[in-house]
């Protein structure tokens, strides 16, 4: 999977541009705050439909602008599709080959991306919700119909919620606990078969490229349950405090992914640089799995890694990616920490005020 063409129009600081990437390495330089993260954001869009940063859709268009439009150039297996994104204030609307898109899932998942950024180190510690949607969009881009079972449990849990907060018979209730019992055990079973899958290549990559010698391991924080009699077990457990607050409180969307090292949670016992390896750890399993369940290597968006990682960190990572020969985009602030590695094919984009302009010094 290549991306080789980029055009963007009124995209945050951004100022109007067209781009032809390297089908390797391309690596965007400049100071801090110069708009760096904004180009990779808006691959990222163009791939996911949403942003990583904001879920503001007015933040993403340039101020004096009333709209942003993102255009590229995808090859997927020898074929090549022109992908756009307009968005407005009132929202948004995809096209592909000039088609409009009335489904959004007729165009998720098309261009395929891994992130890692620093931003998304705050998972670790943060609310499960969080972690929750950093494992689904994983499995979203090797299981092209999870976003349908997630968006069926997601229905189901919005009428059932309603049905509470109407204070509804138990007649009323019970239809649709029985559908959000098994909508609810296949999103847990999806999620299930893809931690099965990622665990043997994330302790690898932790110990490879990462150089750790703990043992890591990720799974939710409870023995949950995965078939629907599991889950209607749970829902009568907690039938009286739902009542009491109105709401749903059992079901794949309150549990809790932990990420563990040495059997404890890593966000209580793991350090900073233990916590930066497991997120890497994982992004390059994901990439692993990707390749193999998909047969083509995802486009990598990598924010300030130079910053985030220690030398041996950054040395081994870079081993896997020049291993990896996929498309590879990558920030800094230090373009001089890049010359001497043997980064082929190489194009390099200097960045200024929201301005990107080439850079050959480094091409090949």
């Amino acid at each position: 999977m290549r991306l080789r063409e980029l055009k963007l129009q009124g995209f945050r600081n951004l100022q109007d541009l067209r781009v032809e990437p390297s089908t390797g390495f391309n690596v965007i330089w400049g100071d801090n705050a110069q708009g760096k993260t904004n180009l990779l954001e808006a691959i990222y869009l163009l791939g996911q439909l949403k942003s990583f940063r904001s879920n503001r859709r007015e933040t993403l268009i340039k101020i004096g602008r009333d709209e942003a439009r993102l255009s590229a150039g995808i090859c997927m297996s020898g074929v090549c599709h022109r992908f756009e994104l307009l968005l407005t204030r009132e929202g948004q609307s995809a096209d592909i080959d000039g088609k409009r898109i009335v489904n959004a899932a007729e165009m998720l998942g098309r261009l395929k991306t891994v992130l890692f950024t620093s931003e998304e180190i705050s998972l670790i510690r943060g609310n499960p919700g969080g972690r929750r949607s950093l494992l689904d969009r994983a499995i979203f881009q090797t299981n092209s119909g999870f976003l349908q079972i997630a968006r069926d449990f997601q229905r189901c849990l919005k009428q059932r919620n309603r049905l509470l907060k109407l204070a509804a018979e138990d007649a009323q209730l019970r239809p649709w606990s029985q559908k959000l019992a098994e909508s609810g055990a296949r999103l847990r079973q999806a999620r299930e078969i893809f931690l099965q899958r990622l665990r043997p290549r994330l302790r690898d990559c932790y110990r490879t490229i990462c150089g750790g010698t703990e043992e890591v391991d990720l799974g939710f924080s409870e023995r949950i349950g995965l078939t629907t009699d599991d889950l209607l077990a749970e829902l009568h457990r907690t039938a009286a405090r739902e009542r009491q607050y109105q709401q749903t409180l059992a079901g794949p969307h309150r549990d809790d992914l932990q990420f563990r090292i040495d059997g404890r949670p890593l966000k209580n016992y793991g350090s900073q640089g233990q916590q930066r390896s497991f997120l890497l750890a994982f992004k390059t399993a994901q990439v692993l799995d990707l390749e193999e369940q998909t047969r083509q290597s995802p486009v990598l968006l990598l924010d300030d890694l130079n910053s985030e990682l220690d030398s041996f960190r950054r040395n081994a990572f870079f081993e896997f990616l020049l291993a990896h020969r996929g498309q590879v985009f990558l920030t800094t602030t230090d373009i001089s920490s890049l010359r001497e590695r043997d980064l082929n094919p190489i194009r390099c984009f200097e960045i200024k005020a929201g301005k990107v302009q080439p850079d050959p010094s480094m091409d090949s």
